[in-house]
């Protein structure tokens, strides 16, 4: 399976950096209840000024935060799929031009950070209602789970099956004591409270008796001091309320604060305080109507132990910004929160405004560091668990173990504890195919600045992490290959279980939108997932090896038996009833590693029996052509490559395709490019014709083009 050992490399040398950073950086101060601006300022680095609705987390090891999506520099235009980092020391953006990349999407709010695999995740949002896109790619790409791996620069789709139905300007928030994420709400969804298990790549519906009402805004808050979920605000509405979910007891609980902050479509923005321990919110506050509204900033917060809001009345406020203008969240390692604010008139200037809110002045000790990294390696009925921390060690270790099937059912007993200078305990005795969950806290007197969470490791547990990587290559219309890398940050796989299901699948010329955009080809294309069906288990046992080959019939579509796993609904309109239907079957797979201790871990992504969507594909302006360059397909046996370009923001004219026949390099120049806007897609073409998933769009004399130069080269996407 192929993988360009010079991109590993620098992701460990990234790695490396990021480490020494870590270790050398000195946090940002400033006064206690004040904002202060850090950019755009007049002798700073530049601002690329991105659009509002975007989203952004903060990810400490690396110490930057990581934005995708929004609206381009012009505050409205295309949905955005950029990737940006951005620093708070130095306030400098970077352009990040990664492997891939999720379909562009606007109002994306409260996207989130995984500690555990130290991964920004993704949910979808509103996609193609701005123009520059091309429904092939959001119909198969715009699925519920991608994450984004900082330190590799690379985006993965992570297809969990089945998955809800996510609505935009949803509400998510990370729990980093069960190192899972809840989510609820959103425009228009009905899908209530629901947790993603990144560990796992599992969607759990939680169906808790009572439920806050639904909402359009308003953000979620992961209080890790009382380990609830704080609830507050909303775009459209009014709800005087401020609510707590309890995950472990699956419960929501209006706690009913005597005073509130202003409630009525007040489009909030939440974070907490890790350092100080309250709910940092900022609340729009409006008055009049229509186009003479005006509307100003307030800081608020909540003592969750009170149950008291109180207005902060800071100094300065940030200035006044329209709805879903604003994205807020903490840097723990720096005991500050931190606001993108997005003005534009007739609230203020056009700019992409970054704030920083210290709500106490905290001593350098108190800060967040990353000190305790366990680890857990299983036998064959015990589990050997091994940490290292950073600093100096406290007088003891305590080592916590529970059980259960999810880890909100694990009750952490303790369990045993070794001297401060021992980094390893074996829990012997453990019951095969069960799982359990571990961590390790330091406990005495190590620095009386120093909060216990200081010294608490992450959670580990006796499952493996799922498999990412897998190759699927059709050989022949009776013949199709398999091959996957082990999964991350695992040592004790000692096998796998391949899994099947049938799909069924639309034509691109049974899809009105993509019928319109370009003709199909004489043998159509896939142009969207419709169902999926049960994964059935096709190895009876766990294989050792990483490769599998799949005897079964492509040449004839199959029909699921039974209730589909998932579906898709199409309106009337969209489907095209006397549109040519799609002549091969297609097939998708999944790969489960099992480890030492026989637990099975949960299920890769699915991967079709169309090609993949290439990768790394970059484009450059010469002489009025379109040079592109793409890396080469892990598939075997492909056929080649189609370019297609897509000559209008609004699909007027449609989109071209370049190359009636597939073209073998990895290289194309469009020579008819001129000196208009256009985006370019790669599509791979297999051995029976069948024509993959597109890539992410790159761009040709892009729009607003002047603002990026500072951010990218010759070659760009």
């Amino acid at each position: 399976m192929y993988r360009s050992p010079i991109r590993a490399l620098l992701g460990c040398l990234i790695i490396a950096t990021t480490t020494l950073a870590l270790l050398r950086a000195e946090p940002l101060t400033q006064p206690a209840n004040t904002w202060v601006k850090r950019g755009p300022l007049p002798d700073g680095p530049p601002s690329p000024r991105l659009g509002y609705e975007a989203s952004w987390a903060y990810d400490p090891f690396a110490r930057l935060l990581i934005r995708w999506a929004g609206h381009n520099p012009g505050g409205g235009g295309e949905q955005h799929s950029e990737t940006w980092t951005f620093d708070p020391v130095t306030a400098r953006w970077t352009l990040k031009e990664p492997n891939d990349s999720p379909p562009g999407a606007c109002c994306a709010q409260q996207n989130v950070f995984d500690l555990s695999a130290r991964r920004f995740v993704r949910f979808p949002a509103f996609s193609g209602d701005h123009g520059w896109q091309w429904f092939r790619e959001i119909y198969l790409k715009n699925t519920s789970v991608w994450t984004y791996d900082l330190a590799a620069n690379r985006w993965r789709d992570m297809r969990p099956c089945p998955e809800p139905r996510l609505a935009p300007l949803r509400c998510a928030s990370w729990d980093s004591d069960h190192e899972v994420i809840v989510l609820f709400g959103g425009q228009e969804s009905r899908e209530g409270t629901l947790v993603y298990d990144p560990y796992t790549n599992t969607w759990t519906w939680r169906r808790p008796p009572e439920e806050p009402p639904f909402r359009s805004g308003g953000n979620l808050a992961y209080d890790s001091s009382r380990k609830w979920h704080i609830l507050f605000g909303s775009q459209f509405s009014d709800d005087p309320h401020t609510w707590a979910y309890d995950l472990a007891a699956n419960r929501w609980l209006d706690l009913k604060p005597a005073h509130l902050p202003p409630t009525d479509r007040n489009d909030a923005v939440l974070t907490y305080d890790s350092v100080n321990h309250v709910i940092i919110a900022v609340v729009k506050v409006s008055q009049g109507k229509g186009e003479e509204a005006k509307s100003h900033l307030e800081t608020w917060v909540f003592d969750p132990d009170k149950r008291q809001w109180t207005k902060m009345n800071p100094p300065r406020e940030p200035d006044p910004s329209g709805n879903r203008a604003r994205l807020l969240t903490f840097l723990p390692d720096h005991g500050l929160a931190i606001l993108e604010n997005r003005t534009h008139p007739p609230h203020g200037p056009a700019e992409q405004q970054i704030w920083t809110y210290c709500y106490a002045e905290t001593p350098k000790e108190r800060l967040w560091r990353p000190t305790t990294t366990l680890r857990v390696r299983t036998g064959s009925a015990s589990a050997s668990l091994s940490w290292e921390h950073q600093g100096s060690p406290p007088p003891q270790w305590v080592i916590y173990r529970s059980e259960g099937n999810h880890p909100w059912e694990a009750s952490y007993r303790r369990l045993a504890s070794v001297p401060g200078q021992q980094t390893r305990y074996e829990d012997k005795g453990l019951e095969r195919g069960r799982i359990y969950y571990y961590f390790v806290r330091g406990e005495g007197q190590v620095d009386k600045a120093a909060s216990i969470r200081s010294v608490e490791s992450n959670r580990v547990r006796t499952l493996p992490r799922v498999v990412e990587e897998v190759v699927v290559s059709v050989r022949s219309a009776q013949e199709v290959e398999l091959s996957w890398l082990p999964p991350p940050q695992t040592e004790d796989v000692v096998g796998y279980y391949v899994e099947r299901a049938v799909v069924e699948v639309l034509s691109d010329a049974q899809l009105v939108r993509l019928k319109k955009a370009v003709a199909p080809l004489p043998t159509t294309s896939v142009g969207a997932i419709r169902r999926i069906g049960p994964f059935e288990r096709i190895t009876s046992k766990p294989i050792t090896a990483t490769r599998f080959t799949d005897h079964v019939e492509l040449s004839k579509p199959q029909v699921i038996s039974g209730q589909p796993l998932w579906e898709r609904r199409f309106h009337k309109e969209e489907l095209h009833p006397e549109g040519k239907p799609y002549p091969w079957a297609v097939y998708a797979y999944r790969i489960r590693a099992v480890n030492a201790l026989g637990t099975v871990s949960g299920p890769s992504p699915y991967f079709l029996t169309i090609p993949s969507a290439p990768q790394w594909v970059f484009s450059r302006e010469r002489d009025g052509q379109c040079d592109l360059k793409w890396e080469k397909n892990p598939e075997a046996s492909l056929r080649g490559y189609r370019v297609y370009r897509l000559d209008s923001r609004l699909g007027i004219p449609p989109v071209s395709r370049l190359t009636a026949e597939p073209i073998a390099a990895t290289t194309f120049t469009d020579p008819s490019a001129g000196k208009t806007t256009r985006r370019y897609h790669i599509v791979a073409v297999d051995v029976l014709g069948q024509e993959g998933l597109p890539s992410m769009p790159v761009w040709y004399e892009r729009e607003w083009k002047s603002l990026y130069k500072p951010f990218i080269g010759e070659w760009h996407q």
